[in-house]
């Protein structure tokens, strides 16, 4: 099974650049799903219900989040509706939001966990290793891909190898840059980041002089996401079949 999963999507102008292209980059990698990382679609900070339904229709299976992922609060209007296939971090204290997400294709069921790292990151979190260890007596699928969502790589690679052999994959997400380390252990997939979907010209999707300008003042000031012309489609392929997975970073560059 080849699995493309996108990273950080920044902005709402992305859904056209991958209505655009999306399919091409399916054909060419012959994807049977995807999946992506949908926290900072809407105006770069939460998924609307709006733009969850457009980006699914593009035939995006299922989404993770990550750090913004209240920060549009219709989110608890619909997250958890049977039919959504929207995955929540799991170590985030709330009983709302699906922790573990089911996808099936054809005769295999894949369990996608989003989990936060706590490095970095001001939310109160519980325990990430405790949370998958814990997941993991439940869980019953063929396939397991957690995407790790954090700033500190070490964190990342740390979640890994104590869960290498024991999930397909652990893909890295929120920092918009995509890294160079993707590599497989005891049959597991990695990479510390699979980077974003986003405007080139920016600094993680953002307006380049808007975070300059709050460098150099150190004045929060809040952001906008960049629309210059050109983007980025960035991810990775995951091909599982339970004997030798294996892991391919995928970086296209576009105009729109």
């Amino acid at each position: 099974m080849k699995i493309l999963y996108l990273g950080d999507i920044v902005g709402e102008n992305m859904i056209d650049v991958l209505k655009n292209h999306l399919q091409e980059i399916k054909q060419e990698y012959k994807i049977n799903i995807v999946f992506a990382n949908a926290e900072n679609v809407s105006s770069g900070k939460g998924l609307t219900e709006k733009h969850y339904k457009q980006l699914k229709s593009l035939g995006i299976a299922a989404f993770t989040m990550g750090n913004h992922t209240f920060s549009k609060k219709e989110i608890f209007d619909y997250m958890d509706k049977e039919d959504v296939t929207l995955c929540i971090p799991a170590n985030i204290p709330t009983k709302q939001g699906k922790k573990v997400l089911y996808v099936k294709y054809n005769d295999k069921v894949i369990a996608l966990v989003n989990m936060m790292g706590r490095v970095y990151q001001n939310t109160p979190l519980d325990d990430p290793f405790k949370t998958m260890d814990n997941l993991l007596n439940d869980i019953k699928a063929d396939y397991i891909i957690v995407d790790f969502h954090g700033d500190a790589t070490s964190e990342k690679k740390a979640f890994f190898y104590d869960f290498a052999g024991r999930v397909s994959a652990v893909v890295g997400s929120h920092t918009h840059t995509q890294t160079s380390d993707n590599m497989v252990y005891n049959n597991t997939c990695f990479i510390s980041d699979m980077g974003m979907v986003g405007d080139y010209n920016s600094i993680l999707g953002d307006d380049i002089n808007m975070v300059i300008e709050r460098f150099r003042t150190g004045v929060f000031t809040p952001l906008k996401v960049a629309k210059t012309g050109e983007a980025i489609i960035s991810g990775v392929v995951l091909d599982l079949n339970g004997n030798k997975n294996t892991i391919e970073r995928v970086y296209k560059k576009y105009n729109y």
